[in-house]
């Protein structure tokens, strides 16, 4: 506690309190009393004579009082304050992380998530009065749990109960939605939010951006994009743990020549500071395959340490420059087997660390079966080159058509059951918009669709950028492609780019309800790709990805966060989802239709059942797959846009006044001693 005003105090405490004592010293003390002579009259007057200057006070309740209500006054004047943590009063955003690495277990047994909601809620309850908070929990998509109020009651009950996800956290949607709230009072229906009593929100508080205050353990895949922000950006960091072991990557194929072997390919990574023996096991339908080949030992090197990572590992770490730290932190296990059938694939890291969901993944996979091709193409050239790619795939069941032809041809050719007859369609420089849902695959033409058009002509430029990480670019090697010229695509906001010329997109994936397209501006026999290894390579990515029949097994593996999208069969109505954590969602259905299915949080396996007579369920299999995540050691600091953000304490330092208190205490002080006076208690 400090004073403002401290001289003032002692200014008037050196007039008063003196008074106060003298006024005591002088005062005539009379009291009447009965004397039965005169003999006592003596004593009984003598408190008429003129005081002495120093008499000794006595024993006074009332003089005590007065001292302390004038101390109390006094200590008003001076100004005291008291100088401790607490957030100004505004509009506060309180963004809280649940993506899979939130879920990481600490050393006290309770996940991150628990630890950002404690610290989120110590945070709302030292928030002054009439300030307004609003919550915000993200993985890959945010979700706003609360809007703006002043109710800390309601605050603090929401956050409790934000759950976790695996998803992967992603601040592409949240941080622009915080934004968008902290400039703007908005309300969504059915979100706990400001009305009801008790959630008034000042006009003080609409002035200005909020700040966002940020609670994660900073493991921020796409936090490098640049963002606008306002306001203050402050991050609570949570989570000390770095020690885990998970599975970064998972495919599993049929092999072209012999469909009935199945090959498994797994990478399995250490993220913590000390190398790491471990096992990785495989099983089918939760059953270990047959053989010692079902488990393989891995040896694992420490993780090279992150720039903005808290310091992880513990006592008895091995030196640098052993020759455990000459070992990759990360090896590659593959796993092949016949198996003639279908069935759930899982493989899993026989490792006890802070982090599960990254220790197993899963794929489901059908017997092999025939895919369905057809080849749309004016130019023999061209269909011939179709044809010794089917043959070169073993795809026996396959048909070219002109364009014209295939324009014209009865709907019965083109679409069975509400849906393209074929699973996948290769245009070759047509641009059609006879797409039944299905996939296709253009290449010089476009599908006439909303938002994709073909611009300008690009000549002579070499590509520059492939997106490796797509399915469709898998082990492609663009580098040594050319390509004389193409046109640039014109693409809506949500279609992946695949190929980029220096300033322009020559192929690009798009997905909108019930149809997924590749499509190329290029004329591939203007190019050298069909002789180079990259185009068999990349095709036969595009019937595994597309088509998703008996050579590739990869429609039915996705992320926590993605949609699920599956054919709607004949004369069913609703389909019935089955979650990993046992719950189920019923969704009406529509024959011929794609139906969407986004409540994919957790990791596992999805099963969704129609109710049509032939009772068509699919599975679908839910991995993290994701090295950011399984990167659990938490960061001091991270990028926004060209922002440093740096872990800070949920505190800033104020003055409160105490003189109001100091008023208050004299002002009891009065009435106790007014009441006294009356009852002339120890007078």
């Amino acid at each position: 506690m400090t004073f403002l005003s401290p001289m003032t105090g002692l200014l008037f405490a050196g007039i008063a309190i003196p008074l106060l004592l003298l006024l005591y010293f002088l005062k005539l003390r009379r009291q009447e009393r009965r004397v039965s002579s005169t003999f006592l009259w003596k004593k009984a007057v003598q408190d008429l004579q003129v005081n002495a200057p120093f008499q000794k006070l006595r024993r006074n309740l009332l003089l005590f009082l007065q001292l302390l209500l004038l101390a109390a006054v006094l200590l008003g004047l001076a100004e005291p304050v008291a100088n401790f943590s607490r957030t100004p009063e505004k509009r506060i955003v309180v963004m809280i992380d649940r993506s899979a690495s939130m879920k990481t277990r600490e050393a006290d047994g309770r996940s991150r998530l628990e630890h950002a909601q404690d610290a989120a809620v110590d945070f709302v309850r030292d928030l002054p009065d009439h300030s307004s908070a609003m919550v915000l929990s993200f993985g890959a998509v945010p979700t706003v749990v609360c809007t703006f109020t002043d109710d800390k009651r309601r605050l603090e009950r929401l956050i409790r109960g934000i759950e976790p996800t695996d998803e992967p956290s992603l601040i592409g949607e949240a941080l622009p939605l915080a934004i968008a709230y902290s400039t703007n009072l908005v309300d969504i229906p059915g979100v706990g939010g400001s009305s009801g009593a008790g959630s008034s929100v000042p006009e003080a508080a609409m002035q200005g951006a909020a700040d966002i205050e940020f609670f994660s353990d900073g493991r921020i895949a796409d936090a490098d994009r640049q963002y606008v922000t306002r306001g203050n950006l402050r991050f609570y960091r949570v989570g000390a743990t770095a020690d885990n072991v998970g599975i970064t990557a998972f495919d599993v194929r049929r092999d072209f020549e012999r469909p009935g072997i199945i090959s498994v390919f797994v990478q399995v990574e250490n993220f913590g500071a000390q190398p790491v023996k471990t096992d990785v096991g495989i099983s089918l339908d939760g059953k270990p395959l047959p053989g010692p080949g079902s488990i393989r030992e891995v040896q694992l090197g420490p993780a090279a340490r992150d720039k903005g990572a808290s310091p992880g590992g513990s006592e008895g770490e091995e030196p640098a420059g052993t020759v455990a730290e000459a070992l990759p932190p990360a090896q590659n296990v593959i796993f092949e087997f016949a198996h003639e059938a279908g069935g759930m694939i899982q493989v899993e890291v026989h490792r006890d660390d802070a982090m599960k969901v990254d220790n197993f993944a899963q794929a489901p996979i059908d017997p092999p079966r025939q895919v369905r091709i057809l080849g749309v193409s004016d130019r023999a050239s061209m269909r011939v080159f179709i044809e010794k790619a089917m043959r070169a795939f073993e795809i026996q069941d396959y048909r070219l058509m002109g364009t014209e032809e295939y324009d014209n041809a009865p709907d019965g050719d083109i679409a069975q059951g509400g849906r393209s007859a074929y699973d996948l369609v290769i245009l070759d420089g047509h641009d059609t918009d006879r797409l039944a849902p299905g996939n296709y695959l253009f290449f010089g033409g476009v599908p006439k669709v909303e938002g994709v058009s073909l611009g300008d002509l690009v000549e002579g430029e070499p590509i520059i950028f492939g997106r490796e990480d797509h399915p469709l670019m898998r082990n492609v090697a663009y580098e040594g492609i050319f390509i004389s010229k193409w046109r640039k695509l014109e693409l809506p906001e949500h279609a992946v780019s695949l190929l980029e010329g220096s300033d322009s997109v020559l192929m690009a994936a798009l997905t909108d309800p019930g149809h997924r397209y590749v499509i190329g501006s290029f004329d591939l026999l203007e190019s050298n790709w069909p002789i180079k290894e990259a185009f068999p390579i990349f095709l036969q990515n595009a019937i595994g990805y597309l088509a998703s029949g008996g050579l590739i097994e990869t429609k039915r593996m996705i992320r926590p966060g993605d949609t699920i999208s599956a054919t709607v069969p004949a004369e069913a109505t609703t389909a019935t989802i089955t979650r990993p954590d046992g719950g189920i969602d019923e969704r009406p259905a529509r024959p011929g239709t794609i139906l969407s299915y986004a409540r994919t949080k957790d990791a596992g396996v999805y099963r969704v059942a129609f109710d049509d007579p032939a009772q068509t369920s699919e599975t679908y299999a839910a991995n993290l797959l994701d090295a950011n995540e399984s990167r659990i050691a938490p960061n001091e600091r991270f990028t926004v846009g060209s922002e440093n953000v740096e872990a800070v304490r949920a505190e800033t330092r104020v003055n409160e006044p105490l003189w109001p208190w100091a008023a208050g205490m004299a002002l009891v002080l009065l009435i106790v001693e007014w009441w006294i006076y009356n009852r002339r208690v120890m007078i």
